[in-house]
């Protein structure tokens, strides 16, 4: 089980969603995914249906990963961000000071260079949003893993 310590209102989410589908269609990347350390999908973009399954795991996945990766700060400096290079796709993860992560799926014919940089600045203008959230009061939530699972 699982504490959910933040809220959005509708309006706020609309805004992300917003944002998220301009970066996909400015920067050119396949998918972009906005979820909490917990595995909980906020939004996704581009808001295609065949993509929302795909976005509920790719939540799940990003929070393991973050996990992982918190692990392994025992080791190595701590950073805030991933990036995993494939044949032909790669991805980057990018975690908020609230918590919150970043998923960015692209082609390798995209700079990473680009990737890299305007997914930070689409942090740093979401990150506002993502506090207010964060803070708001409202009463917690559980939720338990098969409310999530696909």
């Amino acid at each position: 089980m699982d504490m959910v310590s933040y809220a959005f209102l509708d309006e706020e989410l609309e805004k992300l969603s917003l944002m998220l589908e301009n970066f996909v269609k400015n920067v050119g990347v396949d998918m972009c995914v906005l979820c909490d350390d917990g595995g909980r999908l906020i939004t996704f973009a581009p808001k295609f249906d065949s993509l929302k399954p795909i976005s509920h795991r790719t939540a799940v996945i990003s929070a393991a990963v973050n996990g992982a990766l918190e692990y392994l700060e025992n080791f190595v400096d701590r950073g805030k961000a991933l990036y995993v290079s494939g044949k032909s796709k790669s991805v980057y993860m990018l975690k908020s000071e609230n918590s919150f992560i970043l998923f960015v799926s692209f082609s390798n014919k995209i700079p990473v260079g680009s990737v890299k940089l305007f997914s930070e600045r689409l942090m740093n203008e979401i990150n506002p949003t993502l506090e207010l959230a964060r803070n708001r009061q409202s009463e917690k939530r559980v939720i338990k893993f098969e409310d999530i699972a696909l």
